[in-house]
């Protein structure tokens, strides 16, 4: 809370940052950094630590407390390629480290928001116990169901909407529940569920928390919501910002529309004239393929901007160029707090765990290089 006026502000969405006038000779270093140092320092903790050290000592004190310890498990036996047969390389990394630090139990599991149920296939393979899956594409539900009847395997996926469906037919008290990455309301959802039930074992990897219906965060536990700390959904996404496993051409993709939408959010404030930012709907990728014009055109009329004959294409890309930059800079400040955003966050759902009778541990399963999003929570009814 002492530092929020450094990693609230969202330069995305402000020409100009509360903390600018504050320290301008940081914001003339800032501005003076390359796109490919902007993303060198982006992908870099310590580099980013050092870089702010004599302006903001704080962050270095909340990266301190941000180092969570790493969980010991033994290496598991090496299983026959069927396993992550068209599986990216770090998503076989993640579901065998994590698989790596929950496979000590003999209870029934349950995984939630299992997709293909990768996971689940695994765990079952280790230790021969009934896995239940829960998914709601019912593609990936036949997919995992066809796969386990050819193999005779022991696993029964359901087509379940975990947020609307009476999915509480599905959680017992003598079970085990896995979720692998389950994002905001998913795995908020589970949490409640598996305290309501009396659940007996829980490892949970949260990710994505801002993926939520409402604006606001309410905190699940009593202590978070003691602390009084209110965030919204783009401070909740400040938390998982950090990534390491998207492509080139993702990424390529990502600063094209990016680029794009500041264009367009130059050229309809100078039409609007109040200086306001506009927040535009997620847009399929198709659209990084787009001209200029025809992004903006689109845009214009989701969010019904007249847009004048005549206007000089070119110039407003332009200025989405020299803002894209100017933004990729000023961030850097915000990604400061993304780690200690991203604990507070697990922590207020493993003392939700904690308060309602559970032992409960927090780590990492896995090196920050095959995912940021490496938190588990392991849990335990006492």
């Amino acid at each position: 809370m002492q530092t929020q006026t450094y990693w609230r502000p969202v330069a995305f969405h402000q020409v100009e940052l509360p903390w600018m006038e504050q320290y301008p000779a940081l914001v003339a270093r800032l501005r003076a950094l390359s796109l490919l140092e902007i993303e060198q320092l982006a992908s870099k903790q310590t580099a980013l630590l050092d870089f702010f050290a004599a302006e903001i000592p704080e962050a270095a004190e909340l990266a301190s407390l941000s180092d969570l310890p790493r969980f010991e498990y033994k290496p598991l036996a090496k299983v026959a390629p069927r396993f992550y047969a068209g599986m990216p390389g770090r998503k076989w990394q993640q579901i065998s480290t994590f698989a790596a630090c929950c496979a000590d139990s003999q209870l029934p599991i349950v995984e939630w928001c299992a997709g293909k149920s990768y996971l689940g296939f695994y765990l079952q393979h280790l230790d021969n116990i009934n896995v239940t899956a829960l998914e709601w594409d019912a593609d990936l539900v036949h997919q995992a169901n066809t796969r386990a009847q050819n193999g005779g395997i022991n696993l029964h996926s359901h087509q379940v909407n975990v947020l609307h469906s009476d999915v509480s037919l599905y959680i017992h008290e003598e079970q085990h529940v896995v979720a692998l990455h389950a994002c905001g309301e998913l795995h908020e959802r589970l949490l409640k569920l598996c305290v309501e039930k009396k659940v007996q074992q829980l490892h949970l990897a949260p990710c994505c928390y801002h993926k939520r219906q409402h604006e606001q965060y309410r905190p699940l536990s009593q202590q978070a919501v003691e602390h009084n700390l209110i965030l919204n959904k783009a401070e909740l996404h400040t938390a998982v910002m950090e990534t390491v496993t998207a492509g080139a051409t993702v990424q390529r993709q990502r600063k094209r529309l990016q680029i794009m939408r500041l264009g367009f959010d130059c050229l309809q404030r100078d039409i609007n004239d109040n200086g306001q930012f506009l927040d535009l709907p997620s847009l399929p990728v198709k659209w990084a393929r787009a001209s200029f014009s025809e992004f903006c055109l689109h845009c214009a009329n989701l969010k019904n901007v007249s847009v004048p004959n005549g206007t000089d294409w070119h110039y407003y890309e332009t200025l989405g160029e020299q803002r894209f930059k100017q933004v990729s800079a000023l961030d850097l400040m915000r990604f400061l707090f993304r780690r200690p955003l991203e604990v507070w966050l697990a922590l207020d759902r493993a003392l939700l765990l904690q308060e309602q009778g559970y032992n409960v541990q927090i780590g990492t399963f896995c090196s920050n290089h095959i995912t940021p999003r490496n938190i588990l929570l392991k849990a335990r009814l006492s």
